[in-house]
C-alpha cells in the first residue's frame, strides 16, 4: 500500500475529500468572508476542491487547486501515481506546481490526465512542468508527463477502472469520473446527459456539487443536485463546491435523506 497510508481489513478504496470549497474557499478574503457561514462551526471552514483515491496500491489525485500542498502534507503521501484533471479553472489546477515534489528522489514522472483543450491550457500555464527549454537549469528534469484522456474514455490505474463522463460547467465543460462503479465524483457541473445519470445508478458514494440555494449559470443549486440525488439513489450522496451561503447546520437541514454537505478531510472506505 502507499507509504503513509493503512488499509482497514477488507477495504479495496479509500476515498478522502480534500477540500469541498468554492472557487475561493471558505471564509473568503476581503469584505466576503464566511457569508452566511457561521464562523464559529468548524465544518464550514472549506478549502477548495479536491479528492483523493487509494486502491489498490496506487494514489490517485483528482485537481490541485491553490490548496493542495496543505491537503495533502497532513497525510504523509510518498508519491503520486496519477493526477486527474476535471478542468482547468485557478482553483483546480493553480497547485500543479507543489507536486512536483513528489518527483524526488526517485524521478519517476507524475502521469497528468486531461482533455485535449485541457492540457493545451496547462502546457501553457506550466511549461515547465513537463518540458526542458533550452534556457532551463541543467539539473531541472520535468517530473510531469501529460496523458490525453476525453469523455466516454475508461481509465485503467493499477487494476481501478475509471470511467470517465462529460459535465456542462456552464460556457466550459468539466469531466466527471465513475471509480470501479463504486465511487462517482460531480464537481462543477449544472448539467449531465441522462446517460451518465444511468452509469451512476445505485453507486455506493456520490460526491457531487451543490453551490447554493439559487441557481447558477454554471453550477448546480440545491434543488436541482436533490433531484439529481433522487434519480441516482447512491447509497450515500455528498455535497461539494459549497458556496459562502451553504453554512453547514442549515444546509443539513434540507438534505434528503443519505445526504449531506462535506467537510474537509471526510474519507470513506468502500
Amino acid at each position: 500500500m502507499p507509504d503513509g497510508y493503512i488499509r482497514p481489513d477488507g477495504c479495496i478504496m479509500k476515498v478522502t475529500m480534500l477540500g469541498c470549497g468554492t472557487s475561493v474557499g471558505v471564509p473568503a478574503l476581503g469584505h466576503a468572508g464566511w457569508g452566511d457561514c457561521d464562523p464559529h462551526d468548524p465544518r464550514n471552514r472549506r478549502q477548495r476542491c479536491a479528492v483523493l483515491v487509494e486502491i489498490n496500491d496506487k494514489v490517485i489525485l483528482v485537481d490541485a487547486g491553490p490548496d493542495i500542498r496543505n491537503q495533502l502534507l497532513p497525510l504523509g503521501l510518498k508519491r503520486i501515481d496519477a493526477l486527474l484533471i476535471t478542468h482547468t479553472h485557478s482553483d483546480h489546477v493553480a497547485g500543479l506546481d507543489d507536486l512536483r515534489a513528489f518527483y524526488w528522489p526517485h524521478r519517476i514522472d507524475i502521469p497528468v490526465y486531461a482533455t485535449k483543450q485541457h492540457s493545451i491550457e496547462i502546457l501553457a500555464r506550466f511549461p515547465y512542468l513537463f518540458t526542458k527549454h533550452a534556457d532551463s537549469p541543467s539539473y531541472f528534469v520535468p517530473p510531469m508527463k501529460m496523458s490525453l484522456i476525453a469523455a466516454n474514455d475508461i481509465l485503467e490505474i493499477g487494476g481501478c477502472k475509471i470511467e470517465i463522463f462529460h459535465q456542462d460547467h456552464g460556457n466550459t465543460s468539466s469531466l466527471g469520473f465513475l471509480f470501479d462503479g463504486k465511487f462517482g465524483y460531480s464537481t462543477d457541473v449544472v448539467g449531465m446527459g441522462d446517460d451518465v445519470f444511468d452509469r451512476l445508478a445505485g453507486i455506493d458514494l456520490w460526491i457531487v456539487e451543490a453551490l447554493r440555494a439559487t441557481p447558477h449559470s454554471s453550477h448546480s443549486h440545491y434543488e436541482q443536485t436533490f433531484s439529481w440525488i433522487d434519480r441516482v439513489k447512491p447509497k450515500q450522496a455528498i455535497l461539494t463546491h459549497l458556496g459562502l451561503e451553504a453554512d453547514y447546520e442549515t444546509l443539513s437541514a434540507i438534505c434528503p435523506d443519505g445526504t449531506k454537505p462535506g467537510i474537509d478531510g471526510l474519507a470513506w472506505n468502500l
